[in-house]
């Protein structure tokens, strides 16, 4: 994925953050007459955006979608979570290339493109206002530390793959977004398809230029002592750089920047947004060949306020956004892991069974069984194929080809690294020790 986003939009925001509170108190001092009286507010954080409506993919097409995540300046909020975000569609670029190969070997020869967006206008209750912004997909998850469950019998592992599948054709036929799941079935069927931007898609939109938000003055919260403040606090933050286990070495630095601030139970301010959080790598272990996924832990030693001395903490992560395709989970101390895809053994198992199974004669002669196999392995030209040739050679040759595919990506090609673009956002626990 490409993300464009200028850096100086970051420095303007840190630059206008250390003025917010002088100037809201002024603001706010000027207003004793009971005139109204408004101040103005920088903002430069990257938008996290989920699409709300499926729209066509290509150049010029309109794109809705709500904010995920809150934005905020200092102790303010500006941009509540659920505010309505519109764009278009203004360019195209190339699929991953792992991504195209996967598609290719599955038969889809469709040139695969991901949408670049510019969301231009943010509105809600309070504010309307226009912004340009270069945004692209994120297909992440957010994952929390969670105890490792102990490992199951194949039988088990057959047992949930079964009833994961039973649960996910109930929620195919009941749940809302019926039509778009039908249609995204359809396409995977076929050679060559449409492309779409699909109603959930997310989006990280990283701003062209700060943007100046207009709200109505309010009296700034008073700032507490961080010293008494940094026990057992728990952070939301954005990663100010990529980080990947394949690049990143121990002793490695690392900053996170905080974007929601965090109160004292007197609602005095501990830690403002754009606090920074430093901290270093303490452990990195890149993918390897056959399957092997990669490691990564790090952890934050300091805390630094805008215009104050760094203070000393520790902070361990609890919680990260990580991509869908990499399964990551945070362990009790903060370190991140790649796992093996859920169903690594058994769904090779059921496609060798498949394969064997293709090549007896059906016993109602239809040559569905045959069908079947064949699908596994090019789709809708495979049960054509099948279906005109009736032969069991060629169900079967499909149903090894699918057998074969799905040993080389769990057990053959590299595994999946732990990989941090800029902005994912992560939750860390502060404490004193």
């Amino acid at each position: 994925m490409r993300y464009s986003a200028r850096r100086r939009c970051s420095g303007k925001l840190h630059l206008s953050a250390l003025f917010v509170l002088t100037f809201a108190s002024l603001a706010y001092a000027q207003n004793a007459d009971g005139s109204t009286q408004n101040v103005q507010l920088s903002i430069g954080l990257p938008l996290h955006i989920r699409v709300t409506r499926t729209a066509h993919l290509r150049r010029g097409t309109a794109v809705e979608g709500l904010l995920t995540e809150p934005v905020y300046v200092s102790d303010r909020l500006v941009l509540p979570k659920g505010s309505l975000v519109s764009g278009v569609v203004s360019d195209l670029a190339a699929a991953d290339r792992k991504i195209r190969t996967q598609a290719l070997l599955n038969g889809d020869i469709t040139p695969l493109h991901d949408p670049i967006v510019n969301f231009n206008r943010v509105r809600n209750q309070q504010i309307d206002i226009t912004l340009e912004s270069t945004a692209s997909i994120r297909a992440a998850q957010f994952v929390r530390f969670t105890k490792t469950p102990r490992k199951s019998s194949l039988f088990q592992q057959v047992k949930t793959v079964t009833r994961d599948r039973v649960q996910s054709i109930h929620e195919q036929i009941f749940a809302p977004g019926k039509k778009d799941r039908g249609l995204k079935l359809f396409y995977s069927q076929l050679p060559y398809h449409p492309q779409r931007i699909w109603a959930g898609t997310e989006f990280i939109a990283n701003l062209t230029d700060a943007v100046v938000v207009t709200l109505p003055a309010q009296p700034p919260a008073k700032i507490a002592e961080i010293s008494s403040g940094l026990r057992d606090l728990d952070v939301t933050a954005r990663l100010a750089s990529t980080l990947s286990s394949d690049v990143a070495k121990k002793g490695d630095p690392i900053t996170a920047i905080v974007i929601q601030p965090i109160f004292n139970q007197q609602h005095e301010l501990i830690l403002p947004e754009g606090t920074q959080l430093e901290g270093t790598v303490s452990q990195s272990k890149p993918s390897r060949s056959f399957g092997r996924n990669g490691q990564l832990r790090f952890a934050f030693q300091s805390v630094h306020r805008l215009g104050e001395d760094a203070k000393k903490t520790h902070g361990t992560l609890t919680g990260a956004e990580g991509n869908t395709s990499q399964n990551i989970t945070v362990d009790d101390e903060g370190g991140v892991k790649s796992n093996p895809d859920k169903n690594r053994f058994v769904a090779p198992l059921l496609l060798g069974v498949l394969a064997i199974a293709g090549h007896d004669r059906d016993s109602d002669g239809s040559g569905l069984g045959r069908q079947t196999v064949a699908s596994n392995g090019f789709g809708l030209v495979a049960r054509v194929v099948a279906l005109t040739a009736n032969s069991r050679n060629v169900a079967t040759g499909f149903g090894a080809y699918a057998f074969a595919k799905s040993i080389y990506f769990r057990f053959l090609t590299r595994g999946h690294p732990v990989s941090f673009p800029k902005d994912t956002l992560v939750e860390v626990q502060l404490s004193t020790r």
